[in-house]
């Protein structure tokens, strides 16, 4: 049981926003990959004492689990707020709660200095620095393949296995998997430049360097994952095996920051399609609770979360809802493509674009079903305010 006053949880409900049944803006699997990734099985039954929300989870928690347990995740907590409030969210939050959070996990004792986690619930690497001691952040499509390598100390295949997804991402992006196809051995082939970087030379000399320099890492990668595939599994030890799968997100993040335009025109291609097989009242029947999705062949690509979330950026950022009622419903049934990915914040700026065309007539289509189909399956992602606009149109 931890030490936790009433004050500290007063304090700390307030912070972590957990009036409804919420905490701050995570979903149900969200908030137990966090809280897994500090050995805590938050829906296990003994913290269900309060109820199932996020929220009365959390409570259980703080009643029955000990104070390292409490500690380490307010430390997370606090770590994830810090990151997220640096992308404008939790703008409300101030530094100086913030920085109470920290004291009160301190107060409770007990090694507070686990794993910094990100948004996305995976074990991050940035800014995190203790002397010598470094916590950085594993690309989450390399971190969800070895997790069940690194969970049982397996860290030879742990290694060979995160090289293995950078090559198969080069094979996707380019056609070809070895590094030396790609770039040529000494890194100056741009004819895959388009589909690994979204343009097909450098704009300048230092963008040229950066675009070699990538290349001759990935160049390294090959070499390296070459050796490892002609030797015996041996024993990794696990600071040398985070060295070297560190390498190996980097070379992958590097790679992935951009969608290929020709899955992003596939994809638009095959909704523009399924929009055209509906009349216009199947399609709003089966569009709130993402049904049509389920008829559709998606690439491949858009398994790896980077490329969810570039092509969710690229589809906010491209967003229309003047133009016409069938360009704004294509808005809608692409965000809902990669609805995971959506944040509350992409909803309140769509709710901020203009929707009525230059002779005055309004082209919004497609808001509410949408909205209907996050708050059914993403409801942390949608904000207050997005729900009293959705409540109107029930209205």
């Amino acid at each position: 049981m931890s030490r936790l006053s009433i004050t500290d949880k007063t304090f700390l409900e307030g912070v972590l926003k957990m009036g409804g049944g919420y905490v701050l803006d995570f979903t149900n699997s969200s908030i137990e990959q966090f809280f897994d990734e500090i050995a805590v099985n938050l829906f296990d039954d003994q913290y269900a004492g309060y109820g199932t929300s996020k929220a009365q989870r959390v409570r259980g928690f703080w009643k029955v689990g000990g104070d390292e347990d409490v500690a380490r995740s307010l430390t997370a907590l606090s770590e994830y707020i810090a990151a997220k409030k640096l992308t404008g969210t939790f703008a409300d939050v101030t530094e100086e709660q913030v920085a109470k959070v920290r004291e009160i996990a301190a107060s409770l004792g007990g090694d507070v200095s686990g794993p910094t986690l990100n948004s996305h619930g995976s074990v991050i690497t940035e800014a995190t620095v203790t002397a010598n001691r470094i916590t950085i952040e594993i690309h989450e499509d390399i971190y969800d393949h070895i997790k069940r390598y690194l969970d049982g100390g397996d860290y030879f295949h742990a290694v060979e296995e995160s090289y293995k997804v950078v090559r198969e991402q080069l094979r996707e992006r380019t056609g070809h998997e070895a590094a030396d196809d790609v770039f040529n051995q000494n890194a100056q082939n741009q004819r895959d430049y388009a589909a690994l970087f979204g343009k097909t030379t450098p704009a300048t000399r230092a963008e040229g360097d950066f675009f070699r320099g990538v290349g001759y890492l990935h160049l390294g990668i090959q070499f390296l994952r070459n050796e490892k595939a002609h030797s015996l599994a041996t024993f990794v030890e696990p600071n040398l095996a985070i060295h070297y799968i560190s390498l190996a997100s980097l070379a992958y993040d590097l790679i992935t920051r951009t969608v290929s335009p020709a899955v992003a025109g596939e994809v638009e291609q095959i909704i523009e399609k399924a929009r055209g097989s509906y009349s216009a009242t199947a399609f709003y029947r089966i569009f709130a609770n993402g049904k049509w999705i389920e008829a559709l062949t998606l690439p491949p690509a858009l398994a790896s979360r980077s490329v969810r979330r570039s092509l969710k950026q690229k589809w906010v950022d491209e967003a229309d809802l003047a133009r016409s009622w069938n360009a704004s419903e294509a808005v809608f049934m692409r965000l809902q493509i990669v609805a995971s990915e959506v944040t509350a914040e992409d909803i309140d700026h769509l709710l901020d674009l203009p929707t009525k065309d230059s002779y005055g007539n309004d082209q919004l289509a497609g808001l509410e079903p949408f909205l209907d189909y996050m708050l059914e399956r993403h409801p942390a992602s949608v904000s207050d305010r997005a729900k009293a606009r959705n409540t109107l149109f029930k209205e």
